[in-house]
């Protein structure tokens, strides 16, 4: 699930979570593919957000996790074992922020609404 201003919604993304207004009232339900014609008038409703089908952006730098990641190994940096498990951590942050560097410029080449 992602969480995305509206000003980033395109149309054939997939909501994953129902769309309702200050009554609670649904007005595009989970699982509607977006269209240009919808993206308006969710434009026109003011509602900032939504929620789409894709992973969100990380909240930290992978230099902050990283350095998150020396700090809780670092008392047991030189037993064998805890720093393979830290290697292993290591290899799997990066692989996660990379592939969240290539869906981000995936979407950046979608054509304009």
């Amino acid at each position: 699930m992602k969480k995305i201003p509206i000003e980033s919604a395109r149309p054939g993304m997939k909501l994953v979570k129902p769309i309702t207004n200050e009554l609670g009232i649904t007005l595009f339900g989970k699982d509607v593919v977006l269209t240009g014609q919808f993206i308006d008038k969710i434009r026109s409703i003011k509602i900032p957000f939504i929620f789409v089908e894709g992973q969100s952006a990380p909240a930290r730098s992978l230099g902050e996790e990283l350095s998150m990641l020396d700090a809780r190994f670092r008392k047991t940096e030189n037993e064998p074992y805890m720093g393979a498990l830290k290697e292993t951590l290591k290899e799997y942050l990066q692989m996660l922020y990379r592939d969240a560097e290539e869906r981000e410029a995936s979407t950046q080449e979608l054509p304009p609404k």
